[in-house]
């Protein structure tokens, strides 16, 4: 995918159309006419080429139900029928109204396209919907089948371990057997048993009795238009009331005018589910003979269902002799998993360690970060060392300051890693030593170890220039502040290899230092020092309170900007430090307005250092949340 573009992963394999994109780093989840699902049905008019889809199709279908498709890519792939629009243009046209959606919500238009089909789609049927896209105006899309993009979402399981992957929120269900390999999943074996549709056999039972015994005939098997009609929004409300009762021993179910509504009991959900629960649990058996699977050889398995249905996923788990992971109520679930498979989050994914972004020139721009950030920790360096008094057996100077020295000696070798993967070693073959992941190692384990060693040439420096020959005090004042940072570029080295390709480069916007308010803190660094010490500048100008309380404010809005992301709390806080600072401003208070610089840079590092592990472990930070949101409940 290209950087800064918008992946739109559309599931259309699932009972209603959902829609998840990747934009920026950022899974974000389609509204669909300000919905989390579309129904798939669609409403034409003969006299029209385009078919209303969505709320208008619902609104249509409402006035005249006999030109209502409830489901019109069951007919891809089938030829056109006389009096129905095309299925390749039905496709069309949904896809370019969820990509339009999707567009408006990103704020930019669709550069990638997936698509979540069903496992027994072949190349017919996915040739038709590559001619679908292209008609909406859509990149090629890439399609995942259902059980692969179920699969996908949870943790990736040892390769060449198997997967059984049990869609029960469709009708029939669908259980698949998968294999992972190199590239991904491959699957070994699907079916789709005849079971008893669970809405069909609820709504028979709360309309046997009914004062109207025409009614159960004219719902259940519907001829004209108008019952079909009424049909469909009966079963709506069944599904309604079966996700009602997972939270309640009754719910009401809507029945067509001018009949009253009637009741479905928790009882009556449990009498329907116990025949499909049978059947599924039987084709799990089925299934796995089919792909001469043994249990032993099953990493996980997926069950995924609308609602919770009485005793299915206990069956299972007696079945296959272990606890499914169930997806329930997630109806972006087949969406994400399948944008890890093919934007860059999936396991099978390149990563840095095998990607080589583009070369470019180094520009003075980028040089002169460096420069600066070196320039600001010399320049603290030598004023904090000229600026000491010397006592007969002590040295009294800002030790902070010095510290801040080696910390920005630290933050320099960050500028200097941040250049390397995409200015240094322009040898174009991804797979030598000159891959981009070879390249952050390298220069991140440089930054911590040449800024480290840096750090203890300035307290050697420093202990040489007041002839001392015990430098452990000032190794102490300099080094033990920029050792978290140090710290971090070791992580980040260890680690960052292992970030996919695709967010290598928003990774590498965020792994440039701060220069602007590292050279403001810098600034105001030495105007308290010269303030409080009166030397240069404030002795030129006769006014060392002024200089000091300048500095002060500098360095107040330093700290407040790289502690904050938000432009609105940036101002904020830099208001409130920086006039803060200014007025309390003290040889004492200073020495801790530095030491709170020094913690805002550490934080700086920090986030980076967490970002990082975040890119390059997507799945283990999933883990921890279902972890934490499971213990919590």
């Amino acid at each position: 995918m290209p950087s800064g573009g918008t992946h739109l992963s559309v599931d259309i394999a699932s009972g209603d159309i959902a829609a998840m994109l990747w934009r920026r780093d950022t899974l974000v989840p389609v509204l669909l006419d300000g919905q989390p699902t579309m129904p798939h049905g669609i409403w034409y008019d003969p006299d029209h080429q385009q078919p209303y889809v969505g709320t208008a199709a619902q609104t249509a279908a409402a006035a005249h139900p006999d030109r209502y498709l409830p489901d019109p890519l069951q007919r891809l792939g089938a030829g056109t029928l006389d009096g129905h629009p095309d299925p390749a243009d039905v496709a069309a046209t949904l896809l370019q109204h969820v990509a339009a959606q999707a567009g408006a919500q990103a704020g930019d238009p669709v550069t990638a396209l997936t698509l979540v089909i069903p496992p027994a789609w072949g190349p017919r049927r996915r040739d038709l919907l590559t001619d679908a896209a292209s008609r909406a105006g859509l990149p090629a899309p890439v399609m995942v089948t259902a059980p692969a993009a179920l699969a996908a979402t949870g943790d990736p399981p040892p390769a060449g371990s198997c997967v059984l992957v049990c869609q029960t929120d469709i009708h029939p269900p669908c259980l698949t057997v998968l294999q992972t390999g190199d590239t991904g999943y491959r699957e070994l074996a699907t079916t789709t048993p005849a079971t008893t549709d669970l809405d069909q056999t609820l709504a028979e039972q709360t309309l046997t009795g009914t004062a109207d015994p025409t009614l159960l005939q004219r719902l259940t098997q519907p001829t004209t238009p108008e019952d079909q009609h009424a049909a469909r929004a009966y079963r709506q409300s069944v599904r309604h009331a079966r996700n009602l009762l997972a939270h309640q021993d009754r719910a009401p179910v809507l029945l067509p005018h001018p009949h009253p509504p009637t009741v479905v009991t928790r009882d009556d959900l449990h009498a329907a589910a116990q025949p499909l629960t049978k059947q599924v649990a039987a084709a799990v058996v089925d299934v796995l003979d089919t792909a001469d699977v043994a249990l032993t050889q099953l990493a996980a398995v997926i069950v995924r269902q609308d609602t919770d249905l009485p005793g299915l996923v206990d069956a299972i788990a007696a079945t296959v002799g272990g606890q499914p992971t169930v997806i329930t109520g997630q109806p972006y679930a087949a969406a994400t998993g399948a944008l890890r498979l093919t934007s860059g989050r999936g396991h099978n994914a390149p990563t840095a360690a095998a990607a080589q972004l583009p070369r470019t020139r180094v520009r003075i721009s980028d040089l002169a970060a460096t420069a600066i950030i070196a320039a600001c920790s010399i320049a603290l360096l030598v004023q904090a060392t000229l600026t000491a008094t010397e006592y007969p057996t002590d040295v009294r100077t800002s030790r902070p300051q010095l510290g801040a020295a080696g910390t920005l000696a630290l933050l320099a070798g960050y500028a200097v890693a941040h250049l390397a993967p995409t200015n240094w070693l322009t040898t174009p073959d991804p797979g030598t030593e000159t891959s981009t992941g070879a390249l952050i190692r390298r220069a991140y384990l440089g930054a911590a170890f040449l800024g480290t060693i840096t750090a203890a040439l300035y307290g050697l420096a420093v202990g040489a220039h007041f002839g001392y020959w015990v430098y452990g005090p000032f190794l102490r004042w300099i080094l033990i502040p920029g050792l978290p940072l140090a710290g971090c570029a070791v992580l980040i080295a260890l680690t960052a290899p292992r970030i996919n390709a695709d967010g290598l480069t928003d990774w590498l916007r965020r792994t440039r230092p701060p220069v602007l308010p590292i050279a403001l803190a810098t600034a105001g660094m030495l105007l308290i020092q010269s303030g409080l010490t009166y030397t240069a500048p404030a002795n030129l100008t006769n006014s060392p309170a002024l200089v000091s309380t300048i500095g002060a404010a500098l360095l107040g809005i330093a700290t407040a900007w790289i502690a904050t992301t938000s432009r609105l709390l940036r101002i904020a806080t830099a208001t409130v430090l920086g006039l803060g600072y200014a007025i309390v401003v003290t040889w004492l208070t200073s020495q801790t307005m530095i030491i709170g610089f020094l913690i805002v840079t550490t934080w700086w590092a920090l986030r980076l250092t967490a970002h990082t592990l975040r890119l390059a472990f997507p799945t283990t930070g999933d883990a921890l949340r279902r972890l934490i949101r499971n213990a919590t409940r």
